[in-house]
């Protein structure tokens, strides 16, 4: 009777230490009714407290990592796949302080492997400082973690065999181990093994991540591409009826057709043009075409994304102006000035009620000028305008303005200047001339 209140007050121990686990990683709680949470849960203890005293090595770990998986699935909103990994990495981790314990029972404190296995192992003590450590480990991993287990996993099932592949190896290891080390020492051969086995894991998320992330970077071009090709397109069509529509009043005032019918045809013309669905960006393509057009239009389709109202107004004459025949690292530059200034703008009108940005560019004074206003929600010190980690997306950023301010710093040709009119955030950029930045 006692081996099983020590098997249900340790299974508990553990079961609160998965819940915390859950709500470091996952933060939020499920919608699921109170009631119906605290009979699962005294459900899947009574079986973890069954398994726990029943079953040994690897079938054990098994059966446990499927109860955890219940556990997180009916706790937190998630859906079984992400449940079934977190439950996989809580396991591996659990080795950590397993072996950190024993290690301190036997080695610090002196106590012999058999008084440790027969009485310390699997004690409430015991598990109560496993499931500290577990907890501080959890905690100081907390963000590497959040990644790993937050991975979107719906598509990743050779992820997930992998996986349960790698915990069934450790398993066998992790208990060949605790054998080995009860009759002798020589245990450096497992832990060398089981430690390959989690970098190998952690390395495998960390590539398909990788990979998942350039793929998705290229699908948003492609749909980008896809996007402007048609938005050309849709200019082509229009350029070409608006000749034809020309043609045809041409051959009215040749056949001296009445102005009341000519003019009937235009007014007709007129509310087809306006209820056409004509390219919101068709100012671009004043922009040379050598990149910052792409750049541009980029930027803008992430804006729209987010549900921002996006405004051009670039002027006729900066097509045939110098922004077309920048020296490479002059271009590179911009491209990282406008960048940051983009990025930051697209994310404090984001957040903020309005949603709107801008974006003007006009050739003054042989001079291109760059101007990028948005709406923002942050209360913003005007002292503060222009110092190095200013931004209006709030605390923790601006980071990006440190390589602005570097590359203003070296580069003569770029001039920036800053301002609030009428609630919005307005940054100038001016871009002189190569023959006169030095000037």
């Amino acid at each position: 009777m006692l081996e099983i209140i020590n098997g249900f007050i340790s299974c508990l121990i553990f079961m609160i230490t998965l819940y915390i686990y859950g709500m470091i990683l996952f933060e939020k709680n499920g919608k699921t009714k109170k009631i119906y949470k605290f009979m699962l849960f005294t459900l899947l203890l009574l079986i973890h407290t069954y398994v726990f005293l029943c079953f040994d090595g690897t079938t054990k770990t098994i059966l446990l990592c499927l109860i955890y998986t219940i556990v997180l699935k009916t706790n937190f909103e998630i859906n079984i796949v992400k449940a079934l990994f977190a439950s996989i990495i809580f396991v591996i981790l659990l080795i950590l302080p397993d072996l950190l314990v024993l290690g301190i029972v036997t080695k610090i404190l002196n106590v012999s492997k058999e008084y440790c296995y027969s009485t310390v192992a699997g004690g409430i003590i015991s598990n109560i400082l496993v499931s500290l450590i577990m907890i501080m480990l959890i905690f100081i991993i907390r963000k590497p973690l959040r990644k790993i287990v937050n991975y979107n996993l719906s598509t990743s099932k050779k992820i997930i065999l992998v996986s349960l592949l790698t915990l069934v190896s450790i398993a066998i290891f992790f208990y060949n181990l605790i054998n080995t080390f009860e009759f002798s020492d020589n245990i450096v051969g497992y832990l060398i093994v089981i430690i390959t086995l989690i970098v190998i894991l952690f390395y495998l998320f960390k590539q398909k991540n990788e990979n998942e992330a350039i793929s998705k970077k290229y699908d948003d071009l492609l749909n980008i591409m896809k996007t402007y090709e048609h938005d050309v397109e849709e200019q082509r069509t229009i350029l070409h009826e608006t000749r034809n529509e020309l043609v045809i009043i041409k051959s009215k005032i040749n056949e001296k057709t009445k102005q009341a019918e000519i003019v009937e045809y235009i007014d007709s013309i007129l509310g087809d043009k306006k209820s056409s669905n004509m390219s919101k960006y068709s100012k671009f393509a004043y922009l040379p075409s050598n990149g910052i057009k792409g750049f541009f239009y980029y930027k803008f389709m992430e804006a729209e994304k987010r549900k921002i109202k996006v405004s051009v107004n670039i002027s006729k004459n900066i097509e045939k102006s110098f922004l077309g025949n920048l020296e490479t690292k002059d271009f590179k530059d911009l491209v990282r000035i406008i960048g940051v200034y983009l990025d930051n703008a697209i994310d404090a009108s984001f957040e903020s009620k309005d949603k709107k940005l801008g974006i003007e560019i006009y050739l003054i004074n042989d001079n291109i000028e760059i101007i990028i206003s948005n709406t923002f929600e942050n209360e913003i010190d005007i002292e503060k305008i222009g110092k190095e980690s200013f931004t209006t997306k709030g605390k923790n950023h601006g980071h990006g303005l440190l390589l602005v301010k570097h590359i203003l710093h070296n580069n003569s040709m770029f001039e920036a200047q800053n301002e609030i009119i009428n609630n919005l955030y307005i940054q100038r950029l001016k871009i002189k001339e190569s023959n006169k930045k030095t000037q």
